[in-house]
């Protein structure tokens, strides 16, 4: 019975149709974020690698696979996670593994600048905030393949998709990025510019507002 209905990606559009039987148009808006307060910053030149994971401590997320990872990845390379807004957790010990508890949203954006590089594992994103965070950080993104994150990442450009579960996949993307500053710079550079274009805050309430402004439009026509 909605007058319109939206959704925050092509993926979660498609399920809309499959799932809810829902054969009309469905209007995709995506996510946006501040890009004044999301932003990169240079970063200092230290041998450790720091990968960020972003989220909550849960299997949906793909943290089960971090202690697989930090398995394989350089001696170089420090897994830094956060503990997420539900979960108060922590992964069983390991010297590439540190948790940095419960950050604020007002505190991730230093937590961005400071990192290397995204690792974001999940099983399932409907649309995938903190790696679009990241992205506008300037971070180069290591992420599952799936649901919605090929609509935010770019394969080879902005960073690399991997199957969902591959251990070796993201142990191996990261270890090439660890190893690489100058490609890590230019998939940096790639998500911010692609963030400014397609996920910015400001055209997301742009967008709203314009279909908020055609239901109303539609409805006074109706109406004469």
């Amino acid at each position: 019975k909605a007058t319109v209905v939206t959704a925050v990606s092509h993926f979660i559009a498609a399920l809309v149709k499959k799932e809810l039987r829902y054969h009309d148009n469905v209007r995709i808006i995506y996510n946006g974020v501040n890009t004044n307060t999301f932003f990169p910053k240079q970063r200092k030149k230290t041998r450790q690698i720091k990968v960020l994971f972003s989220g909550n401590l849960t299997r949906r997320k793909g943290v089960d696979l971090l202690p697989l990872i930090a398995e394989k990845v350089n001696t170089n390379i420090k897994i830094i996670y956060t503990s997420g807004l539900r979960t108060k957790k922590k992964l069983p010990a390991h010297q590439k593994l540190k948790s940095i508890g419960n950050v604020p949203h007002s505190h991730m954006p230093k937590v961005y600048q400071e990192a290397d590089i995204l690792l974001s594992p999940t099983v399932r994103e409907g649309f995938g905030l903190s790696i679009a965070e990241a992205m506008a950080s300037g971070l180069p993104v290591v992420a599952s393949g799936c649901s919605s994150i090929p609509e935010l990442v770019d394969h080879g450009k902005g960073g690399f998709l991997c199957p969902v579960g591959d251990v070796d996949a993201f142990a191996e993307r990261i270890n090439s990025l660890a190893d690489s500053p100058r490609l890590r710079k230019e998939m940096g550079e790639y998500n911010r510019a692609k963030v400014e274009k397609m996920f910015t805050v400001e055209r997301m309430v742009l967008e709203y507002k314009e279909l908020f402004q055609e239901v109303l439009d539609n409805r006074k026509d109706r109406c004469q």
